[in-house]
């Protein structure tokens, strides 16, 4: 009976250390009455001095909410948008503030896939040595065995350059994913842009999550004002 006790205290030891509870789904709703709907996404927005922000809540995408942005200058004179300038406010459930969060910049994010590429790139041109190395070993192995006379060598094999080839192949996936990720963040995301009079740009704009936070106020930059869009945060228990 003792050890089966001991058995039961193991087993749920066991079961805490493995079992994780699934994390709470967030989701951001404007407080302003004057939203208009667009393929499932709710925006709202403001202007400033002839300005005009509109904005969307996406989703959250670990670690960070994801934001729909359009911005539209009908102002005289032309307006720099710089993501990394824009923040949110956070806010918790008695309308405290808690630290200010800004954007990630898409420059900085891009600039580090650079490098990891171009790493990338020595380790594929390292990676091209190594493989003819191994194929030389191997040859010259199976020279050796073949010109041995002792038949228990006869199965002697090395085989370096399909391991080689193998741990290669990891390097070179990783550059494909990395192109892809730095495709995505040059093509959909806010970047650093002149916005020219009568002109609007759209991108993606993404800010690390505040999972505390009861309320969320997300600033966009326009001269010394701030355009203002205010949302209220939900969880949901999947």
């Amino acid at each position: 009976m003792k050890q089966f006790s001991h058995f039961l205290s193991g087993l749920s030891i066991l079961l805490l250390v493995s079992c994780s509870a699934p994390r709470s789904i967030l989701k951001l709703q404007p407080q302003s009455e004057q939203t208009s709907w667009f393929y499932g996404q709710e925006f709202t927005g403001d202007s400033i001095y002839g300005i005009i922000a509109k904005v969307a809540f996406d989703e959250v995408q670990h670690p960070w909410y994801v934001f729909d942005v359009d911005i539209s200058n009908r102002s005289n004179m032309n307006l720099l948008v710089d993501p990394s300038q824009i923040f949110i406010a956070p806010f918790n459930a008695m309308k405290e503030p808690l630290d200010t969060i800004y954007a990630v910049n898409p420059e900085s994010k891009i600039m580090e896939m650079d490098k990891n590429l171009s790493i990338n790139a020595a380790n594929q041109k390292n990676r091209v040595g190594m493989y003819l190395v191994a194929a030389g070993i191997d040859i010259a192995t199976g020279i050796a065995v073949l010109s041995d006379d002792n038949p228990r060598n006869d199965e002697l094999r090395t085989d370096l350059l399909p391991l080689a080839i193998a741990a290669g192949a990891e390097t070179k996936f990783n550059a494909m994913d990395l192109n892809e990720l730095r495709d995505t963040w040059k093509s959909t995301t806010l970047r650093k842009t002149t916005l020219e009079k009568g002109f609007a740009m759209h991108g993606r704009l993404l800010v690390p999550v505040s999972p505390n936070a009861s309320y969320i106020q997300l600033n966009i930059p326009v001269d010394e004002k701030f355009i203002r869009i205010n949302f209220m945060q939900l969880r949901f228990n999947p």
